[in-house]
């Protein structure tokens, strides 16, 4: 293949302005690193390292394995060849039911027939001199026999040389010179046609001067016409130019020549040679930079005569990733590529007629589900068929399903799979398969099926004993034509006997009539009496057997590191999508309207003194943006202020629109809603409310507070931790933390649909240490508040047992109910659980029964949870060392129904935020930290369930494990859930998730 997706080194580039919140966090992007678990190398496909935008389709078993099971079957094997050196790259191609390895040794060319069977047929063949240091090749089948070409470097200068062989694999003249240059040759293929071939070869660009590029790399496409008569030697052409200057390249081989697709960059940026010394004007320069990333994707045709068409225009817009491939499918050109139009990188498709038509327009080719990079696109095999289109979805489950053969959470990426028609449009069965390195797994078509090798953990089906790692190998899987798993197990043969069978370089996957097999070699210098993988020296002038492995299908001990994806039970994420992109996220909120469609509010992470310096004459805080989303689009992207306070938070509720009066005038339209923050004006903070329509469009907005805020000699009173509700007659209650009496307590107030106090600000808690994190639902009559209080848990006021030693302060949830016209309070407040820990981040989720209330506990420190605690942690608490959910029910009077119940992150691993939402049933979703990264694990609990509930994975999100990703759904079905995550690129990104639920 001519160019692969770059997925160690993804480029991310600007979005568009509509979903884009613009910052200095925006404006130094860094590459991305989607990276194998175990950070392995991929092998070589050439005397050199082949360049990161097209990494081999090699799998390299990493050192130190653990031994084989003894007594399992091994893969038959046939020794081809000998390589010299570990590195030494191996060429093979099929012609018909035979194939031609070719590989070189000693400074000559040497070739083999391959029969059907797998066997050699005949003596090795001594094909010409080459030189020592061929980076990159290429074998392909033509009319005549066989066609080869390569690079060749000597010294500062390259050249590129075309050979012709016969069936047997003999020369059929001399090799020819093509090019010779002293500039750069990275890459080339040969394109076989019905009169000879076309080679074609890359040469790099450097940037010509405007600063504002940068590091973008462009290439210029030459090529040379190779023409074969029958039986005589080839006439290859003078070098002619098939595109400059471009981004990336892709190119099929046809009847009639070829056809290659681009990445045209876009128009030049202004240079910045002007931006010195001016900020603004270099962070422009710099966002022009991330934009000659992308580029926009054309097609051109070459006939075999060497005339290339003009090139014709398949998706205008510069969003398109260099990671641009084609392939012929039932009689059209089938293109895909990441797309970033949507600011989430995407998967997308187009087909394009024979002569340039575009039959199919661009179009995403899965739902969304995040961050996407395409992986591959494989061709049918002869005669037709469907093409496999293979994707990484950045947020989804790593590993696969436990019963599958495939642990979740497992070590590997998941790199998914769909065959794919001609129209575009990908089936509806889905596979899913391991991968434990960086790059793309080999894979190639198989009859009407499809096969891979992927380097995966090796598991028995009959292990049990998850604790012991298992060893990572290559793996090979044959798929049916609806993607179920034939057949799988380890690439493990006879003659790598010297490392338990399995070899140390796997390439060449190949497939023809139901036979699969790959090319396998072993380390240079592991022989019969070496020791385990890994082991051998890798000596100068040491010789690495090359066989050729079969991958039957037969039954096997082995489990796959594949799986129907479409089979998988709910909860699932069944689409992800980005609201915005822009500085990091300090909260999110989101509330549902009518027709399955919602509205998001998020305010974003901003600490004084420590950001870039507003323009001058401008107070810049936070920034407090609101977007509709619904199954139809997103909505225009809002942008209510940028004094908005990072500890505020923000909240947001809906109320119906008021019934119409006598004359038939509404009071209001529908879909209104009041957003609660806090605003950060001149040093001071205040709460303020803010109505805005279905769109998100500000309607009208008032300051709710008036405190005033600075004091001699100390330090400024601040408001923070909004909570809002509507009251269920008209208006919205607005609670809040507020430090305007010396430590933080909660506060709340009432106002009517025009934003007016009908209930001025009421403190509600009266304690000697702090209060945070307010939430608020009203039931009935009743506004019933949660938050997290630092009071001593030994104070009298506060109910409940104690948690420690009397007078300490351990941070618990407490409960209140307040009279939803008056704010005044009902009965005295209740700890719902006294804990030695600390316990933050409370939720609400009313039911018809009553409410379910969660929060999370820090982890305790060293042996705190030993000196007591409430009695309803004993048996509850989840193993593990990390942080914990809890989850408690409230009837209808506020009375606890049972203890709480403790729930943990998957495998014990800390919870760092809850989201909960209750309707005929009680659904959850945990944000837990295992190693440096988040996922997101769904739950569900029956009316009156109390045991702690099954977790499944929905996704591991892209960001780090420092952050809080304020998960908050929108509705009471759980369906639409709405979270902060830092994308790949570094930036923060607003997330909607929508979930199925069984």
């Amino acid at each position: 293949m001519l160019v692969r997706s770059a997925l160690p080194s993804v480029q991310r580039g600007p979005q568009r302005d509509a979903g884009r919140l613009t910052g200095a966090a925006l404006r130094r992007r860094a590459p991305a690193l989607l990276g194998a678990a175990l950070a392995l190398l991929l092998g070589c496909s050439g005397a050199a390292q082949a360049p990161a935008a097209r990494p081999a389709r090699a799998v390299k078993t990493p050192p130190g394995q653990p031994k084989a099971p003894e007594g399992l079957p091994l893969l038959p094997a046939q020794v081809v060849a000998e390589l010299e050196g570990e590195d030494a790259a191996p060429y093979f191609a099929r012609r018909g039911d035979e194939a031609l390895l070719l590989y070189a040794a000693g400074g000559r060319l040497r070739t083999r027939v391959i029969g059907a069977d797998g066997a050699p047929r005949g003596d090795l063949v001594d094909a010409g001199p080459v030189a020592a240091d061929v980076p990159v090749a290429a074998l392909r089948a033509g009319p005549q026999g066989y066609i080869a070409a390569w690079i060749e470097q000597s010294g500062g200068s390259r050249a590129v040389r075309v050979l012709a062989l016969d069936p047997a694999g003999k020369p059929v003249a001399p090799a020819s010179p093509v090019a010779q240059t002293a500039e750069e040759i990275t890459w080339l293929d040969v394109l076989p046609n019905a009169k000879g071939a076309l080679v074609l070869w890359e040469m790099p660009r450097e940037d010509q001067g405007d600063v504002a590029q940068g590091d973008v790399d462009r290439v210029d496409v030459v090529m040379t016409v190779v023409a074969q008569d029958k039986g005589a030697a080839i006439k290859p052409t003078a070098p002619a130019s098939v595109a400059r200057d471009v981004l990336g390249w892709h190119a099929v081989a046809t009847e009639r020549g070829a056809a290659v697709a681009l990445v045209l960059p876009p128009a030049a940026p202004r240079s910045v040679a002007r931006a010195q010394g001016n900020p603004a004007r270099k962070a422009e320069a710099e966002d022009a930079a991330d934009t000659e990333k992308l580029g926009s994707i054309a097609l051109l045709e070459i006939d075999a005569a060497g005339k290339v068409s003009a090139p014709v225009a398949v998706s205008p817009e510069p969003t398109a990733q260099i990671d641009l491939e084609i392939a012929a499918v039932g009689g059209r050109y089938l293109l895909t590529w990441t797309d970033e139009r949507d600011i989430d990188g995407a998967v997308y498709l187009a087909a394009v007629e024979p002569g340039g038509k575009v039959v199919v327009t661009p179009r995403q080719a899965t739902p969304p589900s995040g961050e996407q990079a395409l992986v591959s696109l494989v061709a049918p095999s002869a005669g037709g068929g469907r093409a496999l289109l293979a994707w990484e979805d950045l947020l989804r489950p790593r590993g696969g399903e436990r019963d599958g053969g495939v642990e979740a959470g497992g070590a590997g990426r998941l790199i998914h799979l769909a065959s794919v028609g001609p129209d575009g449009a990908l089936g509806a069965e889905r596979a899913a398969l391991v991968f434990s390195a960086s790059g793309p797994p080999d894979l190639a078509a198989d009859g009407d099926g499809f096969a891979a090798v992927t380097l995966a953990p090796a598991r028995l089906k009959a292990a049990r004993d998850a604790a012991a790692a298992p060893p990572v190998w290559p793996t090979f899987v044959r798929f049916g034509p609806d993607l179920s798993v034939r057949a799988a197990e380890p690439v493990r043969a006879a003659p790598f006997a010297a490392t338990d069978g399995v070899p140390y370089l796997v390439r060449g996957l190949s497939c023809h009539k139901g036979a699969c097999v790959t090319l396998a070699s072993a380390a240079a210098g592991a022989g019969p009496q070496q020791g385990g993988a890994g082991k051998a020296s890798g000596a100068a002038g040491a010789r690495a057997p090359l066989a050729l492995v079969s991958l039957p299908v037969r039954e096997s001990a082995w489990r796959a590191p594949a799986f129907r994806e479409d089979k998988a039970p709910p909860p699932r994420a069944t689409a992800v999508r980005a609201l915005a992109e822009g500085d990091h996220l300090a909260r999110v909120a989101a509330v549902e309207l009518d027709g399955g469609a919602a509205l998001a509010a998020w305010v974003t992470y901003f600490v004084e003194g420590a950001s870039d310096a507003a323009p001058r004459g401008q107070d810049l805080s936070a920034t407090l943006a609101v977007r509709a989303a619904s199954p139809g689009g997103l909505g225009k992207l809002n942008v209510l202020t940028q004094k908005a306070s990072s500890l505020g938070g923000v909240a947001i509720a809906t109320a119906p629109p008021p019934p119409a009066d006598p004359k038939g005038k509404g009071g209001a339209s529908p879909g209104e809603s009041v957003i609660a923050w806090v605003a950060r004006e001149r040093g001071e903070t205040q709460v303020y409310v803010t109505r805005v329509d279905a769109t998100g469009a500000k309607l009208a907005q008032k300051k709710l507070t008036t405190a005033p805020r600075k004091k001699q000699g100390g330090a400024a009173s601040e408001a923070s931790d909004v909570a809002i509700a509507y009251d269920g007659a008209g208006g919205f209650i607005v609670a809040w933390v507020d430090t305007r009496d010396g430590n933080a307590e909660v506060y709340a107030a009432r106002v009517d649909r025009a934003l007016n106090r009908t209930v001025p600000d009421r403190r509600i808690t009266n304690a000697p240490l702090d209060a945070a994190e307010v939430q608020i639902a009203v039931r009935g009559q009743e506004a019933w508040l949660v938050w997290s209080d630092a009071r001593p848990a030994g104070d009298a006021a506060a109910g409940g047992g104690a948690a420690g030693e009397a007078g300490e302060a351990t941070g618990d949830v407490f409960f209140a109910r307040l009279d939803a016209k008056t704010l005044q309070r009902i009965g005295d407040e209740s700890r719902l659980h006294a804990s030695p820990e600390h316990s933050r981040s409370p939720v609400l989720a009313p039911h018809e029964g009553g409410v379910l209330v969660g929060w999370v506990d820090e982890p305790a420190g060293e042996g705190a949870a030993a000196g007591g605690g409430s009695a309803a942690r004993g048996g509850a608490a989840a193993g593990g060392s990390g942080g914990r959910a809890w989850l408690v029910r409230l009837d209808n009077g506020g009375a606890a129904q049972g203890a709480p119940v403790a729930v943990a992150g998957p495998d014990g691993t800390p919870v760092s935020s809850i989201a909960l939402a209750c309707d005929k049933a009680c659904r959850g979703v945990l944000a837990s930290a295992p190693g440096d990264s988040v996922v997101l694990s769904a739950f569900s609990l029956a009316p009156g369930e109390a045991a702690a509930p099954a977790l499944k994975q929905l996704a591991w999100l892209t960001g780090s494990a420092s952050q809080d990703v304020s998960p908050v759904f929108a509705g009471r079905s759980g369906g639409s859930l709405f979270f902060a995550d830092d994308a790949v690129s570094g930036s923060g990104r607003v997330r909607w998730m929508t979930i199925a639920w069984p």
